[in-house]
């Protein structure tokens, strides 16, 4: 029979092997010799600049960026040197971004486009042979190679509604989509790279007398060669004006093709323009004569960074660039939440939760060594309950950042419904201090924490962009999407102590009728009953924001049908508990049903691609979705042969008595 000690000796025993992953390997090093000076890394992350309908940091776009098209939170890889040495390089989000706008030809290079399909090798014409990782990155360069047969087939593949598209074709479809992002970040600034000849004497002239010039000396001389096209007229093909007429086109084609990011803030208040100016946007600004001498000198900046001879000279060039784009959105009163975004994505506090909670969990497991020892269990419930107050500072910054309650989007359920699951789970274990919710509660907000940020991730997407118009109602947010997710986070942590009653049954632990399960039991019931009442009252609330949305109380969405099924599943398990219809495994059974209620409602709704509250299909949700259910179907199914096979387990021990360690913890 495997006792708790059993269990605990088993998890202490455990230790976590690093193993090294191999790194694609570069034939020859990069352009940059340097490595960035943090000086500057650090200036340039907090940079301001407009993307996605919002003002954020530099380092966000960066991470998200790499997030989206690459699938890591940094860059790895490495190249073979001339005396055959190997050197390893990993690139932070910053670092990453900078080098592609500082040194494009370098990044062009960088093993970027992860590619984890044979099929789509063999799609785009790439021999796999020879590799011995079970994936393979692609470089910007190969991937443009083949841009145009990735592209066609993105476009036969893409009207294929996304739950029908084999893995290959969601692998092509999606890797067209990285491709079309990555291209706007690497061609934004390529026209302050190039330099242009210029020929003919008057235009020379206009110019400022060189042969070559940059974008920027352009437009610092936007006036003067302004005046030269506006004299010439229709004659812009005469010997003395030389290639005016192609250098026009040239700065044409910069300006209708410039779709990146807006770097140049208005110069006006926020309530007269809104919108920021692209690099394009300026020059023909300048060019018209409408320009503003702050943006001249913006680009001119950015320009020098760009052309730099030394590290040191773009470092300046690149934090006085910054300086200022900064003071000109400071003014507009966008730069605080830049530099507090900045601060909160540094500083990642949920992900410094997670270790808090496995240190918790570990004193958890050890405190079912030495159950007399109320000091390890306070250790225990002390430092679980840090990692919560960490979760939830990082959940009230995010708040502060965006204007708006805990939970906007996907992504925000996770953090929330870890930091109320670890709540509810802290509450029952002082309630019924038996050490399994005890253990339960940071292992659970641990295991939450880290699908958050796996699905941040996977997703690529920037977790505080504006809400849609319907979703636009702070005040329904709090109410309505809070209540709901603090429901769906009661429910799991239901779930969780019900597959906890199963594993002790299983696993001969205790007997059915000895205080540990009991208390389990009680635990389970106490927390449905918690659950129950927000996910009721949150559904009304639901109700009555629809009918203010859309003109109706109900309408029979997956949405709603979710929520209404998670109430109508545990009013009838409570009832049932209560009249007698269910005992204890049945209770907890049907709780672990729950579970799978919430799981649907939670996440698989968003991936059926019908109703007001499709979210967008994701294969990475809908394979943790079954993984999901699979988990809880299997305690089911496990739990039940047991009690088939043996209803009434044999006491290999004597109980626990009432006054032994578990009691003495209710005094603590």
């Amino acid at each position: 029979m495997m006792s708790l000690r059993s269990i605990a000796l088993l998890f202490v025993a455990l230790a976590v092997a690093a193993c090294s992953r191999q790194v694609p390997m570069l034939p020859q090093p990069p352009q940059r010799s340097e490595a960035w000076d943090p000086a500057v890394v650090e200036a340039m992350a907090s940079l301001p600049l407009q993307e996605g309908g919002r003002v954020k940091p530099f380092a966000t776009l960066a991470a998200y960026t790499l997030y989206f098209v690459h699938g890591r939170r940094d860059l790895k890889f490495g190249w073979t040197g001339a005396d055959g040495t190997v050197a390893k390089v990993t690139l932070e989000p910053t670092e990453w971004l900078l080098d592609v706008w500082c040194f494009p030809d370098q990044a062009i290079d960088y093993p970027l486009f992860r590619i984890e399909h044979t099929g789509v090798l063999d799609a785009l014409g790439i021999s796999n042979e020879g590799q011995t990782l079970d994936f393979q990155y692609l470089s910007y360069r190969q991937m443009l190679e083949r841009g145009e047969r990735l592209g066609e087939l993105a476009r036969q593949f893409r009207p294929i509604e996304p739950r029908d598209r084999s893995a290959v074709q969601e692998h092509l479809v999606n890797s067209y989509a990285q491709l079309v992002v990555y291209h706007k970040l690497h061609q934004q600034l390529a026209a302050l790279h190039a330099d242009f000849q210029v020929t003919g004497a008057e235009l020379r002239t206009a110019l400022g007398g060189g042969e070559r010039v940059r974008l920027g000396d352009i437009v610092a001389h936007a006036d003067s060669f302004r005046k030269l096209v506006q004299s010439a007229g229709s004659d812009l093909e005469s010997e003395k004006l030389g290639n005016t007429s192609a250098l026009l086109a040239t700065l044409v084609k910069l300006v209708e093709g410039d779709d990146g990011p807006s770097i140049f803030p208005p110069l006006a208040a926020v309530e007269v323009a809104d919108r920021w100016h692209g690099l394009g946007e300026v020059v023909d600004a300048a060019l018209r004569g409408s320009g503003r001498a702050e943006h001249a000198a913006m680009l001119q900046h950015l320009q020098a960074a760009i052309t730099a001879k030394d590290s040191a000279a773009r470092g300046r060039e690149l934090r006085s660039f910054r300086d200022a784009v900064a003071a000109a959105a400071n003014t507009r009163g966008e730069f605080d939440k830049v530099e507090l975004e900045t601060t909160y994505f540094r500083q990642s506090w949920h992900y410094r939760s997670i270790h808090w909670f496995l240190l918790g969990f570990v004193l958890a497991a050890v405190s079912w060594l030495v159950p007399r020892n109320k000091l390890i269990w306070w250790a225990s419930f002390g430092i679980t309950t840090i990692g919560l107050a960490m979760l939830t500072w990082d959940i009230g910054l995010r708040c502060v950042i965006s204007e708006r309650p805990p939970i906007k989007n996907l992504y925000d359920t996770f953090l929330f419904i870890a930091a109320m699951a670890v709540l509810t789970l802290l509450i029952a274990e002082y309630i019924v201090p038996r050490r399994i919710a005890l253990a339960l509660a940071p292992l659970l907000g641990a295991m939450l924490v880290m699908f958050a940020r796996m699905f941040e991730v996977s997703k690529g997407e920037d977790t505080m962009a504006p809400l849609v118009a319907v979703l636009d109602s702070n005040y329904w947010l709090a109410t309505h999407v809070t209540m709901i997710n603090t429901g769906y986070a009661a429910g799991i942590g239901a779930a969780v102590l019900a597959n906890a009653w199963v594993l002790v049954r299983l696993l001969r632990v205790a007997h059915p009728s000895d205080p540990l399960p009991k208390a389990l039991m009680r635990m389970t019931y106490g927390v449905t009953c918690f659950s129950l009442m927000f996910s009721v009252v949150g559904t009304i609330y639901g109700g009555v924001w629809a009918n203010d949305s859309w003109g109706r109380f109900w309408g029979w969405d997956p949405k709603e049908n979710g929520a209404l099924m998670i109430c109508l599943s545990q009013i009838a398990l409570l009832h049932a508990r209560m009249s007698g219809w269910v005992r204890d495994f049945g209770f907890v059974v049907w709780s672990c049903v729950t579970g799978m209620v919430i799981f649907f409602s939670w996440f698989h709704v968003n991936l059926l691609g019908v109703g007001l509250h499709n979210y967008g299909f994701s294969t990475g949700l809908r394979d943790a979705v079954w993984i999901g259910y699979s988990v809880e179907a299997l305690f089911v199914v496990l739990g039940t042969v047991d009690v088939l096979l043996w209803p009434d387990p044999a006491r290999r021990r004597a109980p626990e008595p009432v006054g032994d360690a578990d009691a003495a913890l209710a005094g603590k």
